[in-house]
């Protein structure tokens, strides 16, 4: 076995332990979204907060199969696993262009359905359930209102007023002591869209980070895969070549 093949085969085997860390890496952000964003996505009326925290769960248990594969084949030299799994990392390169492309050109339909749910969880704060939403992400995110704590005086809720979930309890004990007048140093002024705004952008910036990182790694493993499955065919018939110069019959 050569050194390139050698080379290779490690590299590829280096690549499927990647494959397993990103798997794991990718459950576990899909579980914390499911987790931290759950509450968020019943406040609008699609899918789209938390639809892409499915996709990349089974993204994760897909790629965790691509690098059991790819170890195997890796390890047996088996032609036809190598082409399998060459053509899983194509697959998978070709999704993630796919998805930053679609992720860019909808963006604008995503802050929309954030901002259009926002606006009819404040209109009706009287539903029960609109009003526990509401309360929850105003608490978790330190935010009032959608764009400022002034949203809530145009919905029917108390004139001049918010809720005690725009308590900012940094400034006061407890919700009893607040003033929840609009202006009062007590509450949160800054709206919960720009709130929202700033974490996706902050995420997108962790992940487009990430997913770039990944893709070089897959073409350099895209390499080292045709590089092996070439060397496999190779192989084979040096052999076959000094079978028959030491005369054994084939």
């Amino acid at each position: 076995m050569g050194a390139c093949t050698t080379t290779t085969k490690i590299f590829l085997m280096i690549i499927s332990f990647v494959f397993w860390g990103a798997a794991v890496a990718l459950c576990f952000i899909s579980a914390w979204v499911f987790k931290t964003y759950n509450d968020f996505g019943h406040l609008t009326e699609s899918t789209l907060i938390l639809l892409p925290a499915s996709i990349v769960l089974g993204i994760g248990i897909f790629m965790f199969i691509v690098g059991l594969l790819g170890f195997i084949a890796v390890c047996k030299e088996h032609k036809l696993l190598l082409s399998i799994f060459f053509c899983l990392i194509l697959v998978i390169f070709l999704g993630e262009v796919v998805a930053g492309s679609l992720g860019y050109v909808y963006r604008k339909d995503v802050e929309k359905t954030v901002s259009d749910g926002l606006t009819d969880a404040l209109k009706n704060y009287n539903d029960t359930n609109k009003a526990g939403q509401i309360d929850y992400l105003q608490k978790e995110l330190h935010c009032c209102g959608v764009h400022n704590a002034s949203d809530w005086t145009m919905y029917p809720f108390s004139k001049m007023a918010v809720p005690t979930s725009c308590c900012n309890l940094t400034q006061v004990y407890n919700t009893t002591t607040c003033n929840t007048q609009i202006g009062s140093k007590d509450i949160y002024n800054e709206g919960c869209l720009d709130v929202l705004e700033h974490k996706f952008i902050v995420n997108l910036i962790y992940i487009a980070s990430t997913t770039i990182s990944f893709a070089v790694i897959q073409i350099l493993g895209l390499i080292s895969a045709c590089i092996l499955i070439c060397r496999t065919h190779e192989v084979k018939y040096d052999r076959l070549e000094n079978a028959q110069r030491n005369g054994l019959r084939v």
